[in-house]
Parts: C-alpha cells; sequence; structure tokens
C-alpha cells in the first residue's frame, strides 16, 4: 500500500475516531468501561495493521 492511497487515508479516518471515541469514552465512563476498552484496543489492532500492510 502506498502513502497517500483511498485505503491509506481511510484506515487513518477510521483510526482518528476510534481513537477519539475511545477518549472520550475514558473521561465519560471512566478507565475501566468495557466500552472504552473495546474502542482503544480496536484502535490499537487498526493502527497495527496498518503499519504492516503499509511496510510489506
Amino acid at each position: 500500500m502506498k502513502r497517500g492511497s483511498r485505503l491509506d487515508e481511510l484506515l487513518t479516518l477510521l483510526f482518528m475516531i476510534l481513537a477519539i471515541g475511545a477518549v472520550a469514552c475514558f473521561f465519560l465512563l471512566g478507565s475501566n468501561s468495557p466500552v472504552y476498552l473495546i474502542l482503544l484496543g480496536i484502535a490499537i489492532l487498526l493502527r497495527v495493521a496498518h503499519y504492516i500492510m503499509r511496510f510489506f
């Protein structure tokens, strides 16, 4: 995947949305909330997959 491609931009946008949602849940619901942990976990996994796809 090339940097700046449509898929690259889509994955970055999806990561940003999940990260912002996780931060909002952290402040609204607390750090032990399952919603916060799920959003954070999905955001991290998505970002790791994004980097793997970009470099391999």
